[in-house]
């Protein structure tokens, strides 16, 4: 299970309808509720960036709001990180990036500001980017001033100077989710955006922590991060070996509406040899790892690979 679906999971409830037959007074009808399960029945099999499996709606307003929810969460780290973690990750990066005070800093999928924030207090300059408008919101409100820009938009499209940064993070496993040729788009767009020889920060999921085998479960939630009201969630995970990718389909259902909900993500493991080859082709040809943050504790720390590339 992706760390999304443990995100929704975590705080479901049970409020639904416990009389099927009374679905029929509600907002949906039964042949609403038939047609959804039609739908589910016949569903395509997992692959990796299928139709409904390519990413989360992250430019969604309200899928952006209940997101917000749970990166600002202290309680868990499955959308960012604890604050205190983010201050002793932000040093451990300082140290491999060999920055400070005055230096700019590029921060790809910002989310919502709390990386940023920690680099400005610490005297560094940074440009955020992100997709999600809920987040861009929150990161301009608690960086208010602070060296903080913050660009709304997708970061296969990111409009950035050429050569106007010192360093760059892409953090938490997000340029693990993209296809292939959007990576290789982000990762060149990042390239021309730093000054020569500038580092980038990429974390990747160690393949060796990812589970290859199949799952699948179910639960009943109500307003949680895949929606409002009260609704089943049918969750399915496999692992695609020509993609060398988990692809995760979280299918949510309306108890009441009958209304039918996809949302899906692909997320490929990867192997040191290969980080570095696509570093190289970007135009980072020397890279380093540092395998489970070189032993930074936090939540599931060693499942992560971090490589920076020159």
């Amino acid at each position: 299970m992706t760390r999304w679906a443990i995100v929704a999971r975590r705080a479901a409830t049970w409020s639904g309808v416990s009389d099927p037959q009374s679905l029929a007074r509600h907002n949906g009808s039964v042949a609403d509720h038939r047609e959804a399960l039609r739908r589910i029945a016949a569903r395509e099999p997992l692959r990796a960036w299928g139709t409904d499996v390519v990413d989360l709606p992250w430019g969604d307003p309200e899928f952006s709001e209940r997101m917000l929810r749970e990166h600002l969460d202290q309680s868990h780290e499955l959308a960012s990180r604890r604050l205190d973690t983010i201050e002793r990750q932000t040093d451990r990066l300082l140290e491999w990036l060999g920055i400070g005070p005055g230096s700019s800093l590029l921060d790809v999928t910002c989310g919502p500001g709390l990386v940023a924030r920690a680099f400005a207090h610490r005297g560094i300059s940074v440009t955020g980017v992100d997709i999600a408008p809920a987040a861009i919101r929150h990161a301009i409100e608690i960086t208010a001033g602070l060296p903080c820009t913050f660009i709304e938009s997708d970061v296969r499209e990111m409009p950035l100077p050429v050569a106007g940064f010192d360093a760059a993070i892409y953090l938490y496993g997000q340029g693990g989710v993209a296809r292939p040729e959007d990576q290789r788009e982000i990762l060149t767009r990042v390239r021309r955006a730093l000054r020569h020889g500038a580092p980038l920060v990429l974390e990747l999921r160690d393949a060796a922590s990812v589970d290859r085998g199949p799952d699948t479960r179910w639960w009943a939630g109500t307003d949680d991060l895949f929606g409002s009201g009260a609704h089943l969630v049918l969750t399915e995970r496999d692992w695609d070996p020509d993609a060398r990718a988990t692809v995760e389909r979280d299918i949510m259902l309306g108890v009441e509406t009958g209304a039918l909900s996809i949302f899906g993500v692909t997320e490929r493991a990867f192997e040191p040899a290969e980080i570095a080859a696509i570093l190289a082709e970007a135009g980072f040809p020397q890279v380093e790892f540092h395998c489970g943050w070189d032993g930074l504790a936090f939540d599931d720390s060693s499942d992560w690979l971090v490589a920076i590339g020159r």
